[in-house]
């Protein structure tokens, strides 16, 4: 008996099939013959994002669900098992659902002016020997929240000024920025 055509596990795991002897006078015997496929190590795992919210506020409170998604590997037993993992990221963290789902969350505060854009690794391990591998990246963008006020370039300007300048005249230029973005840092003077 030879194998005609490749074994998949994961599309079947046993094969049955009869084979028929036969002699010269007509005499025949039938044996069932039962093929377990032994499934091996050939399927990374898969990460699924199911629900993500981006952009985020830059007040979004820490504990924030950011993305549900869902790890699964066609492989079985230790071959199966997947571990999860976000890769150096200090403001978000991966927290455990139900089963194979996982909650990418904030913890702690975000900050636009420091970083508008997160570009987030997720890491999936399976616990073959060697181990399979899945990734998938997300991008959280942050939105600007009014958390700056403006500041002088000065904290004090002096001017000398003679008492016969003309009336409209300029005595000083002062000028301030604000770190926001959009509406939020656009500066009036009053």
């Amino acid at each position: 008996i030879k194998l005609t055509k490749p074994l998949d596990f994961e599309a079947a795991q046993t094969h049955e099939f009869r084979v028929r002897a036969t002699d010269g006078g007509g005499l025949s015997a039938i044996c069932k013959v039962l093929v377990e496929v032994v499934d091996v190590n050939d399927n990374a795992p898969e990460l699924v994002v199911s629900s993500f919210s981006s952009p985020l506020p830059e007040n979004t409170v820490p504990g924030t669900v950011v993305a549900l998604f869902t790890v699964r590997d066609r492989d079985s037993g230790a071959n199966g098992k997947i571990s999860c993992a976000l890769e150096d990221q200090l403001s978000f963290s991966l927290r455990p659902a139900y089963k194979n789902y996982y909650e990418l969350v904030t913890v702690s505060a975000l900050d636009r002016e420091e970083t508008a854009r997160h570009e987030l690794v997720l890491r999936a391990s399976d616990g073959g020997d060697p181990a399979r591998k899945g990734t998938a990246r997300i991008r959280v963008t942050v939105l600007d929240a009014n958390d700056n006020a403006p500041v002088f370039s000065q904290a004090e300007y002096t001017v000398r000024v003679a008492e016969d300048v003309p009336v409209g005249s300029v005595l000083v230029t002062v000028t301030a920025t604000d770190a926001d973005e959009g509406l939020n840092g656009e500066i009036k003077y009053s």
